[in-house]
């Protein structure tokens, strides 16, 4: 197993730890969505938990087995990931808030997708 294989696995494992917290921050969104910035919020960070889930698992997975990475559409639903963190912290600076959850999960998958690239150009070589 290669290191980047090796980051690529506890990446996915704080990416499936993230999408827990990201279902917390999910539901005090939706709890507080009585405008339609707080709406757009809250649809933001209950796709990104969704996507921060199906990330972790199919990470785990090609950091096993790299050949489930060209297989797999995970490196292009990181992009989406990575699009949906920049809408969730630029929506909560509009509303007012500080945008903290949406900035570590930013953090996470920007790093996981580093490690998730890397994976997939060694299965390609």
């Amino acid at each position: 197993m290669s290191q980047n294989q090796k980051m690529l696995k506890i990446m996915s494992f704080i990416t499936l730890i993230a999408a827990f917290g990201m279902a917390a921050y999910a539901a005090m969104s939706i709890a507080f969505a009585n405008t339609s910035p707080g709406l757009l919020l809250a649809i933001c960070v209950i796709v990104q938990c969704f996507l921060d889930a199906a990330l972790g698992v199919w990470g785990i997975g090609a950091a096993n087995k790299p050949a489930r990475s060209v297989e797999t559409p995970f490196v292009g639903l990181n992009w989406l990931a990575l699009v949906l963190n920049v809408v969730a912290v630029v929506v909560t600076v509009l509303i007012g808030g500080f945008p903290w959850a949406p900035i570590v999960n930013a953090v996470i998958v920007a790093a996981y997708f580093f490690y998730a690239r890397n994976v997939r150009q060694e299965a390609l070589d």
